[in-house]
């Protein structure tokens, strides 16, 4: 039964990250990472978004995502 909770409380923050990365894509309605590089990625969020801890949730979850090199399919976060 405990390792049951604690395996629960440990993916609770992976879910809750993701949810949070995709909500602030919309709201700021943030270009796909997968097109851009992750210094394109900088550049857009310095621009873009002025809450620092908005900014730096949706910056960490775009480059874990982006590509190394957009006209490949390399990414990454891989």
């Amino acid at each position: 039964m405990k390792k049951v909770i604690f395996a629960l409380f440990l993916t609770l923050p992976i879910f809750a990250f993701a949810n949070d990365c995709d909500t602030l894509m919309k709201k700021y309605e943030a270009p796909e990472p997968e097109s851009k590089t992750m210094k394109q990625v900088e550049r857009w969020v310095s621009k873009k978004v002025k809450d620092p801890k908005d900014a730096a949730i949706l910056s960490e979850c775009m480059i874990a995502r982006a590509a190394d090199n957009p006209n490949q399919v390399s990414v990454a976060g891989k």
